[in-house]
């Protein structure tokens, strides 16, 4: 489990991966600064040294990207 995300974010982020379900995520890119809002089928959540990375799969496409979790901006949280 990781060390940079919150528990229940994590969880989320595992069942999403779990299930490969897609999620139309907005998140800013580190280097850029850059916003982007893209439909992605999560593979797997990588710690970092800094943050942890949600390696995506881009719907439509054979592209994979890596998404820095603390970055997305419409994450969805389990309501408890």
């Amino acid at each position: 489990m990781s060390h940079h995300t919150p528990p229940q974010i994590a969880e989320r982020l595992e069942i999403a991966i779990l299930t490969s379900e897609r999620m139309r995520l907005h998140w800013i890119d580190e280097r850029d600064e850059l916003h982007y809002f893209t439909e992605v089928i999560p593979l797997e959540l990588a710690e970092g040294k800094d943050a942890d990375y949600l390696l995506c799969r881009v719907v439509g496409e054979e592209q994979v990207i890596s998404v820095r979790v603390d970055l997305i901006q419409n994450l969805p949280t389990p309501v408890k």
